[in-house]
């Protein structure tokens, strides 16, 4: 086999096995603890992702500020 057809067939098992994994959550009792936990699951992601782009406008805006007079010379 090819690897690119190893790849392929990896990754749809793995897609395969992901997707009867939600379908066997999504049809339990315990279909709303796991929205309830992915949801919060997704709010910590945004925070982090937010406070990443805020820490590296702050990054990049030091940088400037400190090559700015070095780059005027």
């Amino acid at each position: 086999m090819k690897t690119g057809d190893s790849k392929l067939l990896v990754g749809l098992l793995i897609g395969a096995a992901v997707g009867a994994t939600i379908t066997y959550l999504a049809t339990t009792d315990k279909k709303d603890q796991l929205l309830d936990e992915l949801n919060a699951l997704a709010d910590k992601l945004k925070e982090g992702y937010h406070a990443a782009v805020a820490k590296y406008c702050e990054g990049k805006r030091e940088v400037k500020e400190e090559i700015e007079p070095i780059v005027e010379e």
